[in-house]
């Protein structure tokens, strides 16, 4: 890991909208052929959870969520906050069943994305102003990768009223800049 201080460190309150950064939270990137048997069994097996096959398709457990981001590429995000240190069970787990015996590749992404938590009734509100996205479309349980403001972001939908949204740690004081001027009037 690189570097594991948050960008942003505070939390907004609008008319019916909050954020704020969830810090601490592992992500690994995971790719493989989701058809190999030995591949499926390891990651089913290793997370304690079936990967789900679609893209978009969001599973949950008590520890993690694994997010569907391509046909043979998922993020595995853990639900709550890890320790702050190098080591982490779940991606040794991974890489030694997965990586090592080459049936896939777990990659940790812990540094690369940040995740904002978007909570209340006017979320889509404040998100279609910069988004070609219609965001009606979006099941609960679900996730989505778009652009918000010309920067892509992967978004995931709690319900209509939690979201988390994904971005680039090298956009996210961007980012988070423009949904505080967009949040300020709705």
């Amino acid at each position: 890991m690189l570097e594991f201080s948050p960008p942003i460190n505070e939390k907004k309150v609008f008319n019916n909208f909050s954020m704020f950064e969830k810090t601490e939270v592992i992500k690994l990137n995971i790719r493989g052929n989701p058809n190999n048997k030995d591949f499926s069994s390891k990651v089913g097996k290793t997370l304690g959870i079936i990967h789900p096959s679609e893209v978009g398709n969001v599973v949950s457990k008590e520890d993690i969520s694994v997010i569907t981001t391509g046909p043979n590429e998922w993020l595995v995000v853990s639900n709550n906050s890890i320790e702050k240190n190098n080591k982490h069970e779940l991606e040794n787990l991974l890489y030694e069943n997965i990586s090592k015996k080459n049936f896939g590749a777990v990659t940790d992404v812990t540094d690369q994305f940040t995740i904002f938590s978007l909570n209340g009734t006017n979320i889509f509100e404040v998100l279609s102003k910069s988004s070609p996205y219609n965001f009606d479309t979006l099941l609960d349980n679900s996730s989505t990768q778009t652009l918000l403001n010309n920067i892509d972001i992967t978004l995931v939908k709690k319900d209509n009223e939690n979201i988390d949204l994904f971005v680039r740690r090298s956009f996210s004081n961007h980012l988070w800049a423009w949904l505080c001027d967009s949040a300020r009037f709705i």
